[in-house]
């Protein structure tokens, strides 16, 4: 998670004034006003801040178009469908990317080992000496992970489908942290059942699933799980 307690501190703020919206649109106060489409556009704003604060500029283009659909007579598209309109922001966030797009990072590992990590496109992964750092903006994303002796790693994925394996890795002896945070999009991970994990979940208005249970022999290594899901769908699995 990056940044996680102020991302919820943002979303906790965005709910807190969709219901209020929602209760001044029945209420006799303010009913020139179009309560619930402004309330549908906080939440949709919140989005764009945090996409945009992860310099996802596609992700903060697609909320825009949907605020745009809501207010299209106002702006003057009423005579433009909404499905062009989405498109249309869509293709200008994707031209931006390229235009504005992130460089590649440059790692330097513990042996003096530079390794390169390249961040254009929707998807992004690194792995070195035990840690991952694995995102996912747009699209579908499906990732095996074989790491030695996991230490610590981070899982990001906003709006796309994603699936993670685990698979082949193996566990440091001290345990593992992994930071898993979930905006709008679905994710899915798989841990095999030997593994021992401990999870503390914080769901914002969308799912959390548990299929299985992993190991409970307490002689393995543990995994710290920190779940942040936000709108969307978040499922574990013990295979």
């Amino acid at each position: 998670m990056k940044d996680s307690r102020m991302k919820n501190v943002l979303r906790g703020l965005a709910i807190i004034a969709f219901a209020v919206c929602l209760l001044l649109s029945k209420s006799n106060i303010f009913t020139d006003v179009p309560m619930v489409r402004i309330a549908i556009s906080i939440i949709m704003g919140l989005w764009a801040v945090e996409q945009a604060v992860e310099k996802n500029i596609v992700g903060t283009a697609i909320p825009l178009g949907v605020i745009a659909c809501i207010f299209r007579e106002e702006i003057g598209f009423g005579g433009i469908h909404y499905a062009i309109i989405m498109i249309a922001f869509i293709l200008i966030g994707v031209g931006l990317s390229f235009v504005f797009g992130k460089k590649p990072h440059v790692v330097v590992s513990h042996n003096g080992k530079e390794t390169i990590w390249d961040g254009h496109g929707n998807s992004e992964y690194w792995e070195e000496n035990g840690e991952f750092d694995l995102d996912n903006s747009l699209g579908s994303k499906t990732q095996y992970l074989t790491i030695h002796n996991l230490k610590k790693g981070s899982i990001d994925n906003a709006l796309g489908s994603m699936k993670v394996y685990f698979n082949g890795t193996t566990v440091d002896p001290d345990g593992a942290i992994l930071d898993i945070d979930n905006g709008m999009g679905s994710l899915a991970i798989y841990f095999p059942k030997e593994f021992r994990v401990a999870f503390n979940c914080e769901n914002g208005m969308g799912k959390i699933n548990m299929h299985g249970e992993g190991s409970e022999d307490m002689s393995q290594p543990l995994i710290r799980a920190n779940i942040d899901n936000g709108m969307g769908q978040t499922d574990i699995y013990f295979e």
